[in-house]
């Protein structure tokens, strides 16, 4: 029998992702063991290092490989056993109502930051004119998220004595950032259903991380967007950016990813990662080496968008015009 080593990483991969969970439920492999997969995590810079050791050589293979399980293992760990032992099935999945916690309002100056750590449930941020900002919505108990706030800084976050994802923990928060001050934006959502609409407002630059769930950034209509930093580990998100210049650092491991820019932006990306893919070549775009892709009559000079893209046993789409829907 012939292995066909470019596929020996999907195949490790998938059996690892499926079979994990599989003897987890019938009792082969302990729970609490299995859900320590995120301490694994610096295998994956150990498996990346190795095989760019290793290239051009006939083991090059072997950092791929090792790449591979570590993505299945942390893959098929995180199905079984979820953020901190409590499985995402059960943890997060809960329909019962919440309670209406009480909501609080403030103001924010230019170049004030606004942070959230979202954790299970349903996250929604829209803008509004003025300066101020208000956060409301429902949890479990009532209990409302811990917010700290300033003239140059909002922070809010999911209660810190519950896990990640907290049995019957489902929450909604329903948040109104001002279009006026230019923000810092920064948010983490973890198994959770995200919605951002920056509609009118100025985002000075934007880190976006998401575990375990879904995301739908909408950046297209913002009166105006800087740099943005996006990971996503495990989960789906699309995100909306204007054409012009900034940089885009996106990182997807485990998840897919759509970024849907205007009918003839200009842009220019850089590709990196193990057991990725993207669909540049069928979207048009023009490869300029093994590892860089442009638009069509992409001219550096001229302002444009920078993506750098690394792809870890995960899907990458590039989409011009049209409805961005995930």
């Amino acid at each position: 029998m012939h292995v066909d080593r470019r596929l020996l990483g999907w195949g490790l991969f998938f059996i690892l992702v499926g079979g994990i969970p599989l003897a987890t439920r019938a009792g082969l492999l302990d729970p609490h063991v299995i859900g320590q997969w995120p301490l694994l995590w610096p295998l994956l810079l150990i498996g990346w290092g190795a095989g760019l050791l290793l290239r051009g050589t006939p083991v090059e293979w072997l950092g791929g490989a090792l790449a591979a399980i570590t993505l299945g293992v942390m893959g098929g760990g995180l199905l079984a056993a979820g953020f901190g032992g409590v499985s995402i099935a059960s943890g997060c999945g809960s329909t019962a109502p919440g309670v209406a916690f009480a909501g609080k309002s403030g103001d924010l100056g230019p170049g004030a930051t606004a942070d959230f750590e979202f954790n299970c449930g349903t996250f929604a941020l829209t803008t509004t004119d003025g300066t101020g900002w208000t956060v409301a919505g429902t949890s479990r108990d009532g209990k409302a998220p811990e917010i700290t706030s300033g003239p140059s800084n909002l922070s809010v976050r999911s209660g810190h004595d519950k896990g990640i994802l907290d049995a019957g923990g489902r929450s909604i928060w329903n948040v109104a950032l001002p279009r006026s001050p230019a923000i810092v934006l920064g948010l983490t959502l973890n198994a959770g259903d995200g919605s951002l609409d920056l509609a009118g407002a100025t985002v000075s630059s934007a880190t976006l991380t998401l575990n375990a769930g879904d995301l739908t950034a909408d950046m297209a209509t913002a009166k105006s967007v800087g740099d943005l930093n996006a990971t996503v580990n495990a989960g789906s998100a699309t995100i909306a950016m204007p054409a012009g210049g900034r940089d885009a650092n996106l990182s997807l491991n485990a998840g897919s990813l759509k970024v849907c820019l205007p009918v003839g932006a200009p842009v220019r990306v850089e590709w990196s990662g193990a057991l990725g893919s993207n669909n540049f070549d069928a979207g048009g775009l023009v490869k300029v080496d093994q590892n860089t892709w442009t638009s069509a009559g992409f001219d550096p000079v001229q302002s444009h968008v920078e993506l750098h893209v690394s792809a870890n046993a995960g899907s990458f789409e590039l989409q011009f015009g049209g409805a961005c829907n995930a």
